[in-house]
């Protein structure tokens, strides 16, 4: 008997006398602990949802592109876009839907390095700029590097990310935007006719 009560005593985990009469939680306060810990932990779901929405297109002082992947490499950055072209953008005209505001252009292709695409423009897609806190500035009649993704169940595409999917280029040298120092490939260089890093 003792030995029992030994082994019972050491598997407690809870260290203090194993008999009827020990002081005890009574069943209402245990109860009412883990209602308590549910109701924090409900609360603090319902805070991560709003943070979530309130930066959803619509926003307000927000859009849709708050959240957008940041490429850290340049092998990440060329592997996420379906093509990477050389191409002078054309007029776009803006559309808004669900308080996001994106402009649609037609870019004239140039040279192709990653990717085929049909005819020699494309359709581009992009945040229009000034619209939200990461947009792309670009400018009608500019030659850029775009790296795009094709739209899904069109035959339009949109850059990868607002600040890293399209390279402004000067004198056949690609030029980053500020917000955006990952280089491009000796290869993608190579095939759009561009010298520099990008």
């Amino acid at each position: 008997m003792n030995r029992t009560k030994s082994l019972i005593r050491h598997a407690n985990p809870l260290p203090g006398p194993l008999d009827a009469t020990a002081e005890r939680r009574p069943a209402w306060r245990r109860r009412g602990l883990l209602v308590a810990a549910g109701l924090a932990a409900a609360a603090a779901c319902a805070v991560a949802v709003v943070a979530v929405l309130d930066t959803g297109p619509g926003a307000p002082g927000g859009g849709g592109v708050a959240d957008e992947v940041q490429y850290s490499s340049t092998s990440e950055l060329e592997g996420a876009a379906d093509l990477i072209v050389r191409a002078r953008l054309g007029a776009g005209h803006e559309e808004t839907t669900d308080g996001y505001s994106r402009t649609i252009a037609d870019a004239d292709l140039v040279v192709t390095a990653k990717g085929e695409a049909r005819g020699r423009s494309i359709e581009v897609s992009y945040t229009t700029p000034g619209s939200g806190p990461e947009t792309a500035a670009l400018t009608e009649g500019r030659e850029y590097v775009f790296l795009l993704e094709k739209e899904e169940g069109g035959d339009g595409y949109f850059l990868v990310n607002s600040t890293q999917g399209a390279y402004g280029i000067e004198a056949d040298r690609p030029v980053a935007g500020p917000d955006n120092d990952v280089s491009l490939s000796p290869d993608v260089l190579k095939a759009l006719r561009l010298t520099g890093t990008g």
